[in-house]
Order: C-alpha cells, then structure tokens, then sequence
C-alpha cells in the first residue's frame, strides 16, 4: 500500500469532520458571508501566526545528520513568512479592524 493509500485510509474520519465542519459546509453551500469569513480569517490568523516560530524551533533542535531536513524546514520558513500578516490584510479589506484581531485571543470552542 502506497503512503497516500495509508494516508487516505488513515485520515478517513478527520476528513469525514472536517468537512462537516459549520464553515465548510456553508462554504460548499454558498452561505458564508463577510461576518462568518472575518471570524474564519480571525481563528486562521491566530492559527498561522504560530507557523514560522514553530518551524523555526523546529529547525534549530535538529540534529546534524538531519541537515536536509534543515534545509527544507527553512524553506517552508521562507515560505509561510508574512502570511498572518496577509489575512490581517485581508481582514482589514473586509472593513474590519486588523489591530483588533492581532490583538485578539483564539477561540478555544
């Protein structure tokens, strides 16, 4: 079995949830309107915003025989950097007040 076989068999239920998920059901249904989207962007922004420093710690506790696997985590780093920043942006093009948000605490429910 290939490991996107393994994958898919494995990750059965947690796709099955996912996509029961309130948002993405009103996504899939065309139902999401600017209120339901800022607060998508406001929990995202709070999910992202911790991408970089973990991919950093990450990289910085790897041992010496994983230096590959160093050099594709800093280019993941590169990669996802500014990226809380754009759906800040995109926040504040909703008409919404990005200072809020970045200010704002994730919600645990």
């Amino acid at each position: 079995m290939s490991f996107f076989q393994q994958l898919q068999e494995q990750t059965t239920q947690a796709r099955q949830q996912l996509f029961t998920a309130p948002i993405i059901s009103k996504a899939m249904a065309g139902e999401v309107d600017t209120q339901l989207y800022v607060d998508f962007l406001t929990q995202a922004y709070h999910h992202v915003k911790h991408t970089v420093p973990l991919l950093m710690t990450v990289g910085g506790r790897l041992p010496e025989e994983k230096e590959w696997l160093r050099n594709a985590v800093a280019e993941y780093i590169e990669e996802e950097l500014g990226h809380q920043e754009w759906i800040l942006n995109d926040i504040e093009a909703c008409g919404y007040d990005k200072e809020i948000v970045r200010q704002s605490q994730p919600n645990w429910h």
